[in-house]
């Protein structure tokens, strides 16, 4: 009997029924397309997850992603070994299911295979969407160590405007409760120049 070979079929996302021969010792997942299987879903981080083949089987380990990797509808908080049959999933919209086929099965990585089966996850209408190359942004996405300097660089404009704030709102208060003799003092210069106020 021959070796098994493992593949995953995307069932809900982008893509319904894609198929990946895995083939590869570490494969990567995530919205970015330098990864090596590219989920154009806004609930997938640019470096999702990463699954890697060792002696024991294929082990699935979420990369630190902001909205979660799942192994048959759970949270994954630790590296975990798949087991043919089991539902992965990438954030709410992405699942995928890790099946093991013979080689002969598996023609090519990236093929369409039959109907997607029904996800156990709660029904919702699937995030359908093409990945598509990006330019860089300015704004970096939660998570990622860009984000921390974007925090840094606002902070000091944030902080400037609040402050401008405070003292107008205190020179209003100023002005508002002053005694009628400061408003006269304030305004004698401009009696030099002719102008009269009442009251001073």
């Amino acid at each position: 009997m021959s070796e098994s070979a493992f593949r995953l079929i995307v069932r809900t996302g982008p893509n319904p029924g894609m198929v990946f021969d895995l083939t590869k010792e570490v494969t990567l997942f995530g919205r970015d397309v330098t990864n090596d299987i590219v989920l154009g879903d806004v609930e997938v981080s640019r470096q999702h997850a990463r699954l890697t083949h060792t002696l024991g089987g294929y082990v699935l380990e979420d990369l630190g992603s902001t909205n979660g990797s799942f192994v048959n509808g759970e949270r994954m908080i630790a590296p975990r070994t798949l087991n043919p049959g089991d539902l992965i999933g990438f954030g709410e919209n992405v699942t995928l299911n890790f099946e093991a086929v013979s080689p002969d099965a598996a023609a090519t990585i990236a093929s369409h295979a039959a109907a997607p089966t029904p996800s156990p996850y709660p029904a919702q209408q699937p995030h359908v969407a093409t990945p598509t190359p990006v330019a860089p942004i300015a704004t970096p996405v939660p998570g990622t160590p860009g984000e921390a300097a974007l925090q840094k660089r606002r902070l000091p404009i944030i902080l400037a405007g609040g402050g401008c704030l405070v003292v107008l709102l205190a020179c209003i208060a100023v002005m508002y409760w002053m005694p009628i003799s400061w408003w006269c003092a304030l305004l004698t210069p401009l009696r030099a120049l002719g102008i009269a106020f009442e009251g001073c």
